[in-house]
């Protein structure tokens, strides 16, 4: 499987493991919070607060809600790093 934004998932990847404190947390596109232990909404926020930190992108309120997998955020992520080229 070839993913898309491969620079993307590797950053999120240490994102991930950070948040969650697990190492063997490996992401996939269709990922959702059912797949995570502890990724409760209190996680989440943490999490999008991080995933902003780590590359330096601001997500509304609005942004973070719709996301709906992994894929959307990742698509998110790399939408928003373009703008900032």
């Amino acid at each position: 499987m070839t993913l898309e934004h491969p620079d993307v998932y590797e950053k999120l990847t240490d994102v991930f493991r950070d948040v969650f404190q697990d190492d063997d947390i490996v992401l996939f596109p269709e990922m959702t919070a059912a797949d995570v232990d502890g990724w409760d909404s209190l996680a989440n926020i943490r999490l999008i607060l991080a995933v902003e930190t780590a590359f330096s992108i601001r997500l509304s309120a609005a942004q973070a809600a719709s996301l709906a997998k992994l894929g959307d955020l990742v698509s998110l992520i790399a939408s928003k790093v373009q703008q900032q080229k």
